[in-house]
């Protein structure tokens, strides 16, 4: 199984100025200009037959321009929402509840302190994101991985998940077996690309890590 993790594009709340908490806001001009670059390239260099999203809006954004692209219909799922958007129990907060995060709290510094009130903590959250990951497992646990697919099943079971930093993040700590005081930061810039393939055989790691925050399909002015 192939995942490609891209995370959205600019929006506002990524801007240095922003100065309006926690909201669930748009693309900015660059993000949507981001959003098509990353859409192209996919189309041209990706072939996958299936496509993920999170539910807020700069991530349905910039998988709009793929869906475009490619054809592929959505499938938009609450667990890959960004860190600090969802309740303890994983259930996601309205936007018109949406609060800033807490001033001094780092969330993978302090893992087990909730990142906004009434909000999740950091462990919470990769509790969600893990949840995803176990699920898509199961989706592709009838592969036989001990042999190559062919091009048409390596399709089949590449994934294109459009998400967060901080979801990207923790799919780094769950592939890697990193403990709650293991901490490594993990950056990714709008429309960064990951790429990373699960194939379970003997004498050989389950996880790969082939590329992290591919930027190919972006110009220097549109990097951000």
């Amino acid at each position: 199984m192939h995942l490609y993790l891209i995370r959205h594009g600019q929006s506002y709340i990524n801007l240095a100025d922003y100065g309006g908490g926690h909201r669930n806001e748009p693309l900015t001009d660059l993000g949507e200009k981001q959003a098509e670059a990353v859409a192209a390239w996919i189309k041209d260099n990706i072939q996958a037959r299936h496509l993920y999203c999170s539910t807020m809006m700069r991530t349905r954004q910039t998988a709009a321009a793929i869906i475009q692209t490619t054809g592929l219909a959505a499938q938009y799922d609450d667990r890959i929402r960004e860190v600090g958007t969802a309740y303890p129990n994983g259930s996601p907060v309205p936007d018109d509840q949406l609060k800033p995060y807490f001033e001094r709290v780092w969330g993978t510094l302090q893992p087990y302190d909730p990142i906004t009130e009434s909000g999740e903590n950091w462990m919470q959250f990769r509790t969600r994101v893990g949840s995803f990951i176990e699920s898509l497992l199961r989706t592709f646990a009838h592969i036989d991985y001990s042999t190559r697919p062919t091009p048409e099943e390596e399709a089949e079971q590449s994934v294109l998940v459009v998400c967060h930093g901080g979801v990207i993040e923790a799919f780094f700590e769950y592939v890697f077996e990193k403990g709650p005081w293991s901490v490594v930061a993990v950056m990714s810039n709008n429309t960064g690309m990951t790429h990373l393939e699960y194939r379970p055989v003997a004498d050989r790691p389950a996880w790969r890590l082939h590329f992290h925050n591919k930027l190919v399909h972006l110009t220097s002015d549109l990097i951000s």
